[in-house]
């Protein structure tokens, strides 16, 4: 059988599993999230949670200037200079790459995706430890007059 045969028969596959997973995740709408999250398919989270704030007693000893300090040191590893899959040129050069002469600059769309997730792993944290500092403003009335 030739390649492209046995590679279409493995996509076609992996699509109907795909929408059977899918289906079988919409029929369930109306079960509560503790039996949605004992019966999951996958033995991992594919999105996040919402975090909850859980400040340490170090955080919590700091004084107002020290929090609004540390927000502000904070702020900057949350912005992101990557461009997006569509306006990254060398997004544009692995495809055109590999389409038309080696299939192995496809890898740098999997690098390029691995970097991004990195990346949102450094902003997420940064926004998170952000909002701990945040509510403990709020906890010490730092917003006041």
């Amino acid at each position: 059988m030739p390649i492209a045969v046995t590679a279409g028969i493995k996509t076609c596959v992996f699509l109907l599993l795909l929408i059977t997973v899918s289906t079988v995740m919409a029929d369930e709408p109306n079960r509560s999230a503790e039996r949605k999250a004992d019966s999951t398919l996958l033995p991992f989270t594919l999105y996040r949670t919402p975090a909850v704030p859980t400040p340490s007693e170090s955080d919590r000893a700091k004084t107002c200037l020290a929090l609004e300090r540390e927000i502000t040191a904070l702020v900057p590893q949350t912005y992101s200079y990557k461009p997006d899959f569509y306006n990254d040129p060398y997004q544009g050069a692995a495809i055109w790459i590999g389409t038309t002469l080696f299939k192995e600059a496809y890898a740098l769309s999997a690098l390029a995706g691995f970097l991004q997730y990195r990346e949102n792993v450094r902003m997420i944290s940064a926004e998170e430890r952000i909002e701990v500092l945040r509510h403990l403003k709020a906890q010490n009335r730092c917003f006041e007059t």
